[in-house]
């Protein structure tokens, strides 16, 4: 996975998801920083010292605080060209739709971009990995679904999530859009998990 560095954007193919030219084509997940979970042992109540504020960000996030959103759309909007195509890793619940990074991809498709954030749907609840779920590729591959009546042949997505940890969600999410037609897919998670 590579960690996004802050450094002057160099412009200009806007086939690119990236306005950053060195973070297109990579295969890597593009990550914004370290998401340290809040609990070291959820079962004995102990707590992660290395809890911080971007990791708070990121809980505040997945709950749909509005701040935490604006805050990690100023982060990112600057740096993905117009008319890409914003997709975003559906939640493990199906029924949680309106998630913190779904109504971030909003934000950003209403920036000159297009909106299928909602393209790729769960059919199927999964455990979370935080609860001790499994998340190898296979499971993502049976529990994800796309819309029928919306094609996303020859476009060029940027597929997001807020935190990723093996990475398989993005990866699977990458290979269902490649195989629906997509032209190019780049990933993009908001933080990835660091367990000390």
């Amino acid at each position: 996975m590579q960690t996004l560095v802050r450094r002057r954007c160099v412009w200009g193919d806007l086939n690119l998801v990236f306005r950053n030219q060195e973070l297109n084509g990579t295969g890597e997940i593009i990550v914004y920083g370290y998401y340290h979970p809040y609990w070291d042992d959820r079962n004995a109540g102990v707590r992660n010292q290395n809890f911080d504020l971007f990791s708070r960000k990121i809980l505040d996030l997945k709950c749909g605080n509005s701040s935490a959103i604006e805050y990690f759309y100023e982060m990112i909007n600057p740096e993905i060209n117009p008319g890409v195509t914003i997709c975003v890793v559906p939640s493990s619940d199906p029924d949680n739709i309106e998630s913190g990074i779904a109504k971030l991809g909003k934000m950003l498709a209403d920036n000159g971009r297009k909106d299928k954030v909602y393209y790729l749907r769960r059919n199927s609840i999964i455990p979370k990995l935080a609860y001790g779920g499994d998340r190898n590729k296979e499971i993502h591959y049976k529990s994800i679904t796309t819309l029928d009546d919306v094609d996303i042949s020859g476009e060029i997505v940027l597929i997001m999530d807020d935190v990723t940890t093996t990475g398989n969600s993005l990866k699977a999410c990458r290979d269902i859009l490649i195989n629906r037609g997509a032209d190019v897919v780049e990933m993009l998670a908001l933080g990835r998990t660091v367990r000390l």
